[in-house]
């Protein structure tokens, strides 16, 4: 298994060497937010297809710095999101300004700015190429707010499998790595995972 220091290094590779990729990412999510708070509905097969593509996005990232766990762990979140989006309504979904969505907003604006890993010059630079999309806690960070936002799509299935990726990365990064700043993500993958329970679902597939 590798050492902290490789996984770390690792990482770093991945937020610095893929800059573009993390810029791609952050002009979504910024339109994204935009057309959300604005008031606009979005249909949901779409945007659950669009977070196992954000999902898939981490994964080739993991296989062009040889980082083999992390490309099959996101290979195979992106296809469980997948195969969950193929058996939903097309419905409509906007955003509700309830405790829930507010809470989304925040998880999904820390993993646009994640301040780490980055070799950033000034602060500003994270808000347009922080390692959303291309490193795992950053990422399932803003997957878990939209999530979030958009009340976990009314599916038990999706919030729990959301959760649980969001809890072993969270640990991890924790327990492992030292990344304090993950217990941001453990804490809105928690609130998910209660959410999945106390909420109400409404369009699970039959």
């Amino acid at each position: 298994m590798p050492t902290p220091e490789e996984i770390l290094n690792g990482l770093a590779l991945a937020a610095n060497k893929f800059i573009w990729i993390s810029i791609a990412w952050h002009i979504i999510a910024f339109a994204f937010i935009i057309l959300l708070v604005s008031g606009r509905k979005f249909n949901t097969k779409r945007i659950m297809a669009g977070l196992a593509i954000f999902l898939l996005s981490v994964g080739y990232i993991a296989v062009l710095v040889s980082s083999p766990f992390n490309a099959i762990m996101f290979a195979l979140a992106a296809l469980i999101f997948g195969i969950i989006t193929l058996r939903f309504k097309p419905v409509p979904v906007g955003l509700k300004w309830d405790m829930i969505s507010v809470l989304g907003l925040f998880m999904l604006v820390f993993g646009f700015i994640y301040p780490h890993f980055l070799d950033a010059k000034m602060w500003v630079n994270y808000l347009y190429s922080s390692p959303m999309g291309l490193i795992p806690c950053p990422t399932l960070s803003a997957f878990i707010g939209v999530t979030l936002i958009l009340h976990g799509f009314n599916s038990k299935k999706w919030m729990i499998t959301s959760a649980l990726f969001g809890l072993f990365y969270g640990i991890f990064g924790v327990l492992r790595l030292k990344v304090y700043l993950d217990l941001a993500l453990i804490a809105g993958a928690m609130f998910l995972l209660v959410y999945a329970f106390i909420g109400k679902q409404t369009n699970e597939p039959a």
